[in-house]
């Protein structure tokens, strides 16, 4: 099955997202918010460079990614189904609508999960639409996907696994990572601190980014 969709159990995700994020939408601010302790972020490649130029720099950016996909998958990095890829559309009602035609030719499969109106200003409704589909590390479809982040051609993505212990969100010049513990947390910052921002914000604060 890879290089394709695979169907997600909706239901068991809905049920999964809610025990390990309560009340939270799968959303990178408001994860955020309500999760400070077990967010860290690290950068896409050397520097802070926040865009890839050469080919070499989109390779890293998949590398420093999948490394930090495998620490957190652990015995379940090989194997279809063990990712969960969430891609959006957005709109102002809640009716979901397509995805924009660039994501979703990295998931072309993917299935409506959830809509969230995440507005920030009472009277402008701002409507997430959330679409699920599986893989793993092997699939085509996760580079894919990660470099039309990369590139700025998409917002919004979040991985994480079945049970949604974990989440990770990639974006244009580095990537959030939410660990299923503060210990699970520091490990990851003690491994990869060549990747930190140089102003250590990413352990604890905010920087640039999504």
């Amino acid at each position: 099955m890879k290089g394709r969709d695979q169907a997600v159990d909706i239901a068991g995700l809905d049920g999964a997202w809610n025990r390990s994020w309560p009340e939270c939408p799968p959303e990178a601010r408001r994860l955020r918010h309500r999760f400070p302790e077990r967010w860290a972020r690290f950068h896409a490649l050397p520097e802070g460079k926040r865009y890839a130029t050469s080919d070499a720099e989109h390779t890293e950016i998949l590398r420093r990614h999948h490394a930090l996909l495998e620490n957190l998958l652990g015995d379940a990095t090989v194997g279809d189904g063990g990712l969960v890829a969430i891609t959006c559309s957005w709109s102002t009602t809640g009716s979901p609508t397509p995805r924009d035609s660039t994501v979703a030719a990295t998931t072309p499969g993917a299935a409506h999960w959830r809509s969230d109106d995440l507005a920030t200003e009472p009277g402008f409704p701002s409507w997430w639409h959330f679409y699920v589909s599986a893989m793993d590390l092997r699939d085509p479809a996760l580079d894919r996907l990660l470099l039309c982040v990369a590139d700025d051609m998409t917002d919004g993505v979040i991985l994480t696994e079945p049970a949604c212990a974990w989440a990770v969100h990639p974006y244009d010049g580095g990537v959030d990572v939410f660990a299923e513990s503060i210990g699970v947390r520091d490990e990851l910052v003690s491994a990869y601190a060549a990747w930190l921002p140089s102003t250590l914000q990413g352990t604890n604060g905010s920087d640039s980014g999504s």
